[in-house]
């Protein structure tokens, strides 16, 4: 019988389906929220970042409370930053601020606005295409959080890890 995934394993598994676009965009948004014991993770470019939460999501060995832990705190995290992108809303609001800037650098090209305007265009051509992807997200998202996630299924891990280890609670 093989053992269940921990509740880390279920979010990296779900981390490494998303986009490569989306991955960067998820370290990035937990690089200003989490501090990583002494890791400068926000000097880090994209691709270390993902790198280093897949790690941390991946870290072997950690007793159950820290597995629970880790598992709650990315999810805390990630709701509070990610939720709006799955809202209509924010990508109106999104797509209004890109072409404001982009009305800006037209008017003044000398602008402060001016040196970011080739990345308001980039984010405003993709739009389309992160808007879909991070829908997409949203659902498989919904399904891990509302199932393995939850505090009975975090709490029915745990005992399970505590059946296993002889009751000690370390996993």
């Amino acid at each position: 019988m093989t053992e269940p995934m921990t509740p880390l394993q279920t979010i990296s598994d779900w981390f490494e389906k998303q986009h490569a676009e989306i991955q960067g965009e998820i370290s990035a948004g937990m690089a200003l929220l989490l501090n990583f014991n002494d890791t400068d993770f926000l000097a880090l470019d994209n691709e270390q970042q993902g790198e280093f939460l897949q790690q941390w999501l991946s870290e072997v060995e950690l007793p159950t409370h820290a597995i629970v832990g880790r598992a709650l705190t990315f999810r805390a995290c990630f709701e509070f930053f990610a939720e709006c992108r799955f809202t209509e809303l924010w990508w109106k609001q999104s797509e209004k601020l890109f072409r404001e800037a982009l009305e800006e650098t037209t008017d003044n090209p000398h602008s402060d606005v001016a040196r970011f305007s080739p990345t308001a265009q980039r984010l405003l051509d993709d739009m389309p295409a992160r808007k879909s992807r991070w829908i997409e997200g949203r659902q498989s998202w919904r399904e891990l959080a509302d199932g393995s996630l939850t505090p009975s299924a975090l709490r029915k891990w745990i005992t399970s890890q505590m059946r296993g280890a002889g009751n000690d609670g370390t996993g």
